[in-house]
């Protein structure tokens, strides 16, 4: 289908109407004179330009795409001096190739309207989202993605359901948190597909050392997230208990390599120790958690996921990583420890930080990994009497525990979902924001718990 500027250009003019009108309120104002809240309006707005902004550019790049392919004989790029239509318009645009490649996509994606009979194609509705300016280009390609790869005869109900609620999705969540939306679609969607990726990215491994001219050394490699994930799991907790030594020394002094350094110190300590000890890696303090329902580790159907993981993988694979004693395995739904204290103890056990884990994923505010976080109560044990049990608990990385603390958002928790309240001054509404792994689901609960 041969899309028409008009429509698209009269669109993004509307818009752009819209924002000067917008924009008419802040005539006059130096932007250092603007109230928090008043930023955060002028943000959204110019946002929101941004966005409509990229219809037009994405249309163009993805033209420049078609004209450069083999399949329409073109060969637009090359004439033009450039390997490929990529390359083109990550030059045209000044920016990245990823995102050229994000631009292509989207606009490749707009001629998605439907086949001339009045039905409607898959991707559509990402289509529309990202003409009108809901998502960008990102987004939109990366929705594109997730919905190509969910393949399989007879499913296109199944695939239509799915594209709309990653839609859904995008509109509320960054790109990394809709990214991993993806993940678990696809792990999910087809088992068979998810044990050949494990057996390809399993064979796929290596490491390989290279001395460079001034001494140092290169590493490069790929690890299969069987390998990767304890030693994650070390390297973090290692980082972890490195910068809380430094802030129990007093020590304020900041460096952004300092969590690079630490992680050579200790996979260099790990390997002198293996090297004089008959048992290596023994006395590692982490653990490796691994995720699956009761019916999948029975069944070997089924996806789970890693704590050090972000990549969902299959209950064969976590079966076969939860052979390793260093490594334990959650079954949801089996049965479990006492999880309860009240007020008899003040710090979560671990068997406590686990089943908060498994329902916050991580940090419950911005999905950090679960080693970069604490179990918090969410009412202060000292001041406000909270009690060491499931309900009081959330874990936090600590930028996000000094947000919530200092900025006057309020909690609210289940036994399986968590809510931030923001403050009036970041939502007058304060309208509940749903957090934890829940956020992250395409189907997640759309209502939070009443207030106590």
């Amino acid at each position: 289908m041969d899309l028409s500027l008009g429509p698209v250009v009269a669109g993004v003019a509307d818009v752009v109407a819209g924002v000067v009108a917008q924009l008419r309120v802040f005539e006059g104002r130096e932007l250092g004179s603007l109230s928090d809240a008043e930023l955060v309006e002028l943000q959204g707005v110019v946002a929101g330009l941004a966005r409509a902004v990229e219809v037009p550019v994405a249309m163009v790049a993805g033209e420049v795409a078609r004209r450069s392919s083999p399949e329409v004989g073109g060969g637009l790029a090359r004439k033009q001096g450039f390997r490929n239509a990529v390359a083109m318009v990550a030059a045209g645009m000044g920016g990245t190739r990823g995102g050229a490649r994000d631009l292509i996509a989207a606009g490749t994606l707009l001629n998605a309207d439907g086949d001339g009979d009045g039905a409607r194609s898959l991707g559509a509705v990402v289509a529309e989202a990202f003409r009108a300016g809901e998502v960008s280009a990102a987004k939109a390609a990366l929705v594109s993605e997730v919905i190509a790869q969910c393949s399989g005869e007879g499913r296109d109900t199944e695939r239509a359901e799915v594209e709309q609620a990653l839609v859904v999705k995008a509109r509320k969540v960054s790109l990394e948190d809709l990214r991993h939306a993806g993940r678990q679609v696809l792990a999910s969607w087809d088992a068979d597909h998810t044990l050949e990726r494990e057996q390809r990215v399993h064979e796929a491994r290596f490491l390989h050392f290279k001395e460079t001219v001034d001494g140092m050394v290169a590493v490069n490699g790929l690890l299969d997230p069987v390998c990767a994930a304890p030693l994650i799991a070390f390297l973090d907790a290692r980082v972890r208990a490195g910068f809380a030594h430094k802030r129990d020394a007093g020590d304020t002094s900041r460096d952004p390599r300092e969590a690079g350094w630490m992680r050579v110190d200790a996979l260099a300590d790990l390997a002198r120790h293996g090297l004089r000890c008959t048992q290596p890696g023994t006395g590692v303090s982490t653990t490796v958690v691994v995720r699956v329902s009761e019916e999948a580790l029975r069944t070997g159907l089924g996806v789970g996921d890693c704590d050090s993981m972000a990549t969902p993988l299959t209950a064969k694979q976590l079966r076969l990583m939860a052979v390793d004693a260093q490594i334990l395995p959650m079954v949801c739904g089996g049965d479990s420890l006492p999880m309860d204290l009240g007020r008899a103890v003040r710090f979560f056990t671990p068997a406590q930080r686990l089943a908060l884990i498994e329902r916050d994923g991580g940090c419950a505010f911005c999905h950090a990994p679960a080693a970069w976080c604490d179990a918090h109560h969410v009412n202060e044990w000292d001041r406000d009497h909270g009690e060491t049990n499931l309900r009081d608990g959330l874990m936090l990385c600590t930028r996000c525990h000094h947000r919530l603390h200092d900025d006057g958002w309020s909690v609210r928790t289940t036994a399986t979902e968590v809510w931030f309240i923001p403050p009036a001054s970041v939502d007058p509404t304060r309208t509940p924001v749903q957090g934890g792994k829940r956020a992250l689901e395409i189907h997640p609960p759309q209502a939070p718990p009443q207030a106590a």
